[in-house]
């Protein structure tokens, strides 16, 4: 591939190692400097909501420039503080077709102005910015850009871009609409549900067209199977070396893993300081 006209990076897994915080490592960090030094744009493509993310973006020197939050259901625009596009829909049905299933599920919605808001039976096990508890039906009378479904999970222990099994059987057992909804499964009984269409290549799709960039120029990083509709929409797909081997088949190359810098030593190719 030529020198990319813009460069695509999850967070986890790829520019930030698992457990590490919110901090790159500081190869990482220069390379992407190298980067935005040469006039390409850097553009995150995160599974996270941008309220957990920020952390993040801003170790990663960013401070402006578009950028694609909660599996591609947002779109920021960091220099002006304010969001370009939501892809909303009702949970409402989805809700209920994942207690027909498990009637301990668990749920959080993605809260319009930052932070989740959660069902009143959800444990809160992680830190991050939470709202209100509400009961289901008020919980799902608005729209929201992400749903976060928890079911009943055994405790067994997963690699952090592992399908949990659980998860998976669930979402098949629910039969969602996939003209309305679009899943991911995620580990520990994680699910995320969307609205059809969306990802982080419907994402990167806006930025890229509001960057003036064809989807060929672009070079996307990333690691788990939330990656995968990027890799067949971007010019170049990268795989961290710790993916699991469906998503290092997608990718059209292989960096080295995450603990080893990927990221860094694939971009010096086209940014060299």
């Amino acid at each position: 591939m030529r020198r990319p006209g813009l460069v695509a990076v999850d967070i986890d897994g790829t520019v930030l190692r698992h457990g590490s915080g919110h901090q790159a490592s500081p190869a990482v960090v220069d390379a992407l400097r190298a980067v935005r030094d040469a006039g390409v744009p850097v553009v995150v493509a995160t599974a996270r909501a941008e309220c957990e993310a920020r952390k993040v973006v801003a170790g990663l020197g960013l401070t402006d420039g578009l950028h694609v939050y909660s599996h591609g259901g947002l779109v920021h625009d960091l220099g002006a503080g304010r969001d370009v596009h939501r892809s909303h829909f009702d949970a409402g049905a989805a809700v209920r077709a994942f207690l027909d299933v498990d009637p301990a599920a668990s749920f959080v919605v993605e809260h319009d102005e930052g932070g989740w808001s959660t069902c009143e039976n959800y444990v809160r096990g992680f830190p991050t910015t939470w709202r209100e508890r509400l009961p289901l039906d008020a919980l799902t009378a608005s729209r929201t850009i992400l749903l976060g479904v928890k079911v009943t999970c055994d405790g067994t222990s997963y690699g952090p871009t592992d399908h949990c099994p659980h998860g998976a059987t669930a979402v098949q057992a629910a039969g969602l609409d996939a003209t309305v909804y679009r899943t991911d499964v995620g580990i520990k009984g994680w699910i995320a549900v969307l609205a059809a269409g969306t990802s982080k290549a419907s994402g990167l799709g806006r930025v890229a067209e509001e960057y003036g960039v064809d989807p060929a120029d672009v070079v996307a990083f990333g690691d788990s199977s939330n990656d995968l509709p990027m890799f067949a929409w971007a010019g170049h797909a990268v795989a961290m070396g710790q993916a699991l081997d469906d998503v290092k088949a997608a990718a059209d190359e292989v960096a080295p893993a995450v603990t080893e810098d990927g990221v860094a030593t694939v971009l010096r190719r086209w940014f060299p300081r």
